[in-house]
């Protein structure tokens, strides 16, 4: 999904490209960057976190987190919306006695009610929705180290397509959700306490963002500058060390990723969804805590937490598309990779074709 995009893309418009990476970034001269050059740490995936991963390339995405959840609110919405046009199809069709309240009347009623609630689920839309739905299923990040490009794939609304240098990248491997904000508040240290304290609020929005600077720093375009979120959320630094390993000293610097660390490319079924990601938390516990078999740790509270809403987020998925990177970027290197499944995939190594 596109949170932390599409905060940035509300900010832009009210308040301009610099204050909009300040407050949805966290980027401002209080902010800690990294280079490609520092280790701050252990470069391991502490969840499902790879679509590919070769000698040439890793590919990562966006959090999915709580999408069944977004469709859900927008189900509900929406039925909320359509009541009053049901009202009035019914009021106007089956018209009987209206005692003192004219046709008319009624139907202006219907009409003020229908537009009140339009306009609630157009906000709804507008501030949240729109990251999770009629969007591509999650951006994807190719890391090249072997052409030192990142190649990125993401729709228009949040900035589109681009292939950015990786020498220029900085890190914020602590970024966290921004609280009601207005420009200049990085200059409060109450307020960028709260931030921190606040850790992605309730929802623990929180984790690794990846910095392109612009260009020329008195530039008032502010060409050259751009921001991703990677991976999932709570993934901040041992994410970022991951991939500063990986681009900089190749994929014997990393641990090759487990079967249960892959993300599936395109959409997952009901009970895929459910393995994969429904259950992922508590199998992902039950393998740190040694069990043979951590898929056993699945209990009926797991069932009962998650089984409602599978289908829910079988149908936000038929709401996106899955998005495929241009040939001509040839950003897999000459060698065509699959667009569906997952786990490892061969080759894992060969000669890179222009």
């Amino acid at each position: 999904m596109f949170e932390g995009a599409n905060l940035l893309a509300g900010d832009k418009r009210k308040y301009g490209q610099q204050a909009a990476m300040e407050i949805a970034g966290d980027i401002h001269e209080y902010t800690e960057l990294y280079s490609p050059e520092e280790s701050i740490g252990v470069p391991y995936l502490n969840g499902r976190q790879v679509f590919d991963f070769n000698e040439h390339f890793i590919e990562l995405g966006t959090a999915t987190a709580g999408r069944s959840f977004f469709f859900m609110v927008f189900a509900v919405l929406a039925l909320v919306a359509a009541a009053p046009a049901v009202l009035l199809l019914l009021g106007t069709v089956w018209w009987t006695d209206g005692g003192d309240m004219s046709r008319t009347s009624f139907v202006l009623m219907g009409l003020g009610l229908a537009a009140f609630a339009w306009t609630c689920v157009a906000i709804f839309w507008r501030i949240l929705l729109r990251a999770a739905f009629l969007t591509a299923l999650t951006a994807r990040y190719r890391f090249n180290r072997t052409t030192g490009k990142v190649y990125v794939l993401r729709p228009k609304k949040f900035g589109g397509n681009a292939v950015l240098d990786w020498h220029r990248v900085k890190a914020h491997p602590k970024w966290c959700a921004p609280l009601e904000v207005k420009p200049g508040w990085q200059y409060n240290e109450t307020e960028r306490d709260k931030r921190k304290r606040a850790g992605g609020g309730f929802s623990m929005r929180r984790g690794l963002v990846l910095y392109w600077p612009p260009l020329d720093a008195n530039d008032p375009e502010r060409k050259g500058e751009d921001i991703l979120w990677v991976g999932c959320w709570l993934s901040g630094t041992p994410l970022w060390e991951y991939i500063r390993a990986f681009m900089q000293e190749g994929m014997q610097a990393v641990p090759a990723p487990e079967p249960h660390e892959y993300r599936r490319k395109r959409r997952s079924s009901m009970w895929q969804y459910l393995w994969e990601e429904g259950f992922d938390a508590t199998i992902r516990e039950a393998r740190l805590m040694g069990h043979e078999k951590p898929e056993s740790a699945v209990g009926v509270g797991d069932w009962l937490r998650e089984g409602p809403f599978v289908m829910f987020n079988s149908w936000a998925q038929w709401l996106c598309w899955w998005p495929t990177f241009p040939k001509e970027w040839n950003s897999d290197c000459g060698q065509k990779r699959r667009e569906h499944g997952i786990g490892a995939e061969e080759p894992l190594r060969w000669k890179a074709k222009a």
